[in-house]
């Protein structure tokens, strides 16, 4: 059975149908007042096309949720196709988050409407220069709940005889795996670790650091069958956080190891030659970084003088 296929049948597709009414509506050329007395609109309630009829934190809530969805499907899933891939055994996890976050999403619909008249009462009153452009503009609560929906499908595919692009988009998802952990990790890298040998010896760092290395390995391990070189990525992960010490702050030897670890998963290639037994998380921290001479760059890739460097098979961190 070719790769593509096996690939397939181990996934299934979560798909997410998310909308959030904007709050706004067309502005229109009456909206505009110039001339002797005249004035624009301020920012907060108009911008080019359209303006606000509610306060845009009273929608804030929504957005929320909407990225906790989607955080869900990418902790455990990769982007395929305009929607996740999951393992099959997560979906079922997966589905029941989705539907916890769907409840909430519903029940501020409803706490939302049954404040909206009020809510925009008050956001006219704190627009008394434009209280006629925004009345206008005022829509019925039963429109506005006919702009939320959060809606979720999960389902299998299998391929016709004639797959068009699919067996390259399934080539494709080890590499995608990759750069969504690349992503994570590069995010470790600019929130929550330090290459400053220093502050690492004499402070150290706490344990919840490892919080997100973890997620990442959940994620690499339930989708180790994309790619060959996941695995032993997985493994040197596992062999670097048994050897942190179960209590007090990480320092020293057992924090290069982990910060070179978040490295290597920094960069797909990176991952290819350590699965490839040409590189090693012990090499990484006997480097630069072990002596501190290593930052990050602004996209979080490390060099030795705080640049990105050219190529990553020259990066002076191994």
């Amino acid at each position: 059975m070719p790769k593509e296929s096996t690939n397939l049948e181990r996934v299934e597709i979560i798909a997410l149908d998310i909308s959030i009414w904007s709050g706004e509506t067309r502005l229109r050329p009456e909206d505009i007042r110039l001339g002797k007395g005249g004035k624009l609109p301020p920012e907060k309630v108009a911008s080019l096309g359209s303006k606000k009829i509610i306060d845009p934190e009273d929608l804030k809530a929504f957005r929320m949720l909407k990225k906790q969805a989607e955080r869900k499907c990418e902790a455990v899933g990769i982007r395929f196709l305009g929607g996740f891939a999951v393992p099959r055994e997560k979906t079922e996890a997966v589905a029941l988050e989705l539907a916890a976050i769907a409840h909430r999403f519903h029940t501020a619909v409803n706490d939302l409407l049954a404040i909206y008249e009020a809510r925009v009462e008050e956001w006219i009153d704190q627009n008394r220069d434009f209280e006629e452009a925004l009345r206008r503009s005022v829509i019925a609560a039963a429109d506005v709940r006919n702009r939320f929906g959060f809606e979720y499908s999960i389902y299998r595919m299998t391929a016709a005889p004639q797959t068009g692009y699919l067996d390259h988009q399934v080539n494709r998802m080890g590499g995608r795996l990759f750069q969504e952990i690349a992503i994570a990790a590069n995010e470790l890298l600019s929130g929550g670790l330090s290459l400053d040998r220093a502050a690492t010896e004499e402070a150290g760092v706490s344990h919840k650091v490892l919080v997100p290395l973890m997620r990442i390995r959940e994620k690499l391990s339930g989708l180790s069958f994309l790619d060959s070189a996941v695995q032993p990525m997985v493994k040197a992960i596992d062999d670097v956080v048994a050897q942190i010490p179960k209590k007090g702050k990480i320092r020293g030897q057992a924090y290069f190891n982990v910060l070179a670890t978040v490295l290597i998963l920094s960069d797909p290639d990176k991952v290819k030659r350590l699965a490839a037994g040409l590189l090693s998380v012990r090499d990484v921290a006997a480097g630069p970084v072990a002596h501190g001479s290593a930052t990050v760059g602004e996209d979080g890739e490390a060099g030795s003088d705080g640049n990105v460097p050219a190529e990553p098979a020259t990066s002076l961190y191994f």
